[in-house]
């Protein structure tokens, strides 16, 4: 019995063994992976947070969570770890320090990084570093200007999850710049690539054939039309606002919104179709139209500043900002009276589909 026992233990042992041998040799082989990123808005050794700011957790894993992005680059080489993450938001970013764990529950090593690449059309940039191992511990300082101060908070990559691949980063890029548009006017333009995702889904059309005009103010009676298009449903009936005209296209999707509440009007009985709408006003609709659909916000991201905004709009632009929908880059800086281009209807649309469908 006694001869039987160790046989099993050697036997168990030898498995485990193996097993290890394995995973080592799986991370040590030279490559590059794909890998899920996870955030924690609390220290992973301690559980406390160190952030200094609302104590709010949830909230504070949302932060977090809008900051990075969800997958990461690894590439193993004979001269140890590179990672390459995407910071989310990156507009309202500044000072951002990097600092890497240097063994599991060890102290943190504060490191140098390359910006390799920063893209205005979804507001982020790439950030490549050494670490000493795939999935060490990041922790993450930078000051945030929606907020006034500096957060601090902590990731690092799944490899559980590890996909041997091509650099996927690189590869988007290879796919954006092979990309052709018929509109000649969006060429490096910062929303160019949500404008060209939102034309192929019959949401919005070009002014002609070969011009976009993505700087061109955004009508309210358009922005309208565009929700009933996204809406998916039919949409028909006569409009009761005395200033609009039941001939023209945008008419029936007004009388569509306002039925189903997500408009009222300027004034209840006059909608101003032919004006231009406001960055506060698309943050507020988008927020009803939400609520028309059943759509619970999350959150993707930090409170806005508020600093600029018409009191009875900033219950609604709040959730936006905080559902990921307006940006400082989709508001004209912030500035929510301003008139929302073609170009900045598009963003808020394209981050509703991203993270709500339609």
């Amino acid at each position: 019995m006694k001869i039987l026992n160790k046989i099993i233990y050697y036997v168990i042992s030898l498995s485990i063994l193996m097993t290890i041998g394995l995973v080592n040799t799986f991370a040590m082989e030279k490559g590059t992976y794909t890998m899920n990123t996870v955030t924690y808005y609390v220290n992973p050794d301690t559980g406390k947070t160190d952030d200094g700011g609302t104590g709010n957790i949830e909230l504070g894993e949302g932060m977090c969570r809008s900051a990075v992005y969800e997958k990461a680059v690894v590439d193993q080489t004979d001269k140890g770890v590179e990672i390459t993450v995407r910071m989310l938001l990156y507009s309202n970013l500044s000072n951002i320090r990097f600092s890497v764990q240097e063994s599991p529950k060890g102290s943190y090593k504060d490191i140098q990084y390359s910006v390799i690449k920063e893209s205005a059309s979804d507001d982020s940039a790439d950030i490549k570093f050494t670490a000493p191992d795939a999935g060490s511990f990041v922790k993450v300082k930078m000051y945030v200007a929606p907020m006034g101060r500096d957060v601090c908070f902590y990731w690092n990559c799944d490899t559980k999850t590890a996909v041997k691949s091509e650099n996927e980063f690189l590869k988007e890029e290879k796919n954006i710049k092979g990309t052709q548009t018929k509109f000649k006017d969006i060429e490096g333009h910062w929303a160019e690539k949500e404008i060209e995702d939102i034309v192929n889904k019959g949401l919005f059309s070009g002014i002609t054939e070969t011009t976009f005009e993505p700087e061109k103010d955004m009508t309210r009676g358009m922005f309208v039309t565009v929700l009933g298009r996204m809406s998916g449903e039919k949409i028909s009936g006569k409009c009761e606002f005395k200033d609009v005209d039941n001939g023209k296209y945008y008419a029936p999707y007004i009388a569509w919104a306002a039925k189903n509440g997500i408009v009222s009007g300027i004034d209840g009985i006059n909608f101003s179709p032919d004006t231009p709408v406001t960055c506060e006003q698309a943050a507020v609709i988008i927020s009803k139209y939400a609520n028309y659909k059943n759509i619970v916000f999350e959150n993707k991201s930090i409170s806005p500043s508020t600093a600029n905004v018409s009191e009875w709009a900033k219950e609604g632009v709040i959730k936006a900002g905080k559902a990921g929908i307006i940006t400082k880059q989709n508001t004209n800086g912030y500035n929510y009276t301003s008139s929302a281009t073609r170009a900045d209807v598009v963003s808020m649309l394209s981050f509703f589909i991203k993270y709500y469908g339609n």
